[in-house]
């Protein structure tokens, strides 16, 4: 889990101040953003610093995209956030082999063919 230099300016917090910066100023009110920033003792350049990477990440979620199906996976990055994914997939499955299909399936994005089963990869 990210850990915060401030814990009480934690993910939902930033998320709720985020969606509120970007509300346009004439609807969220005149001083809001110097009110919001005296309430989490924040600067208001941190605010705008939010709010301009939340746009960012909303632009690039609802950029057009190219028609039709994505082509599939064929590598790994096995990188801190995966193996942190990993660690809690893992832990939460059973020792069954449809628990192993499940956690293969969640790490992998692939329906792996064990044990008889029909459908196979993909």
């Amino acid at each position: 889990m990210a850990q915060y230099r401030r814990a009480t300016l934690d993910l939902s917090t930033r998320l709720r101040l985020t969606l509120e910066m970007l509300t346009p100023c004439a609807v969220r009110g005149w001083g809001r953003a110097t009110a919001l920033a005296a309430e989490h003792q924040i600067s208001r350049t941190r605010l705008y610093e939010l709010c301009a990477c939340g746009r960012a990440a909303l632009l690039a979620a609802l950029a057009p995209q190219p028609p039709g199906p994505r082509q599939p996976v064929t590598t790994v990055t096995v990188d801190q956030p995966y193996i942190e994914r990993a660690i809690a997939i893992l832990a939460t499955q059973r020792g069954s082999v449809r628990g192993i299909q499940l956690g293969l399936e969640l790490l992998f994005q692939a329906h792996i063919l064990l044990h008889g089963d029909r459908r196979g990869f993909g």
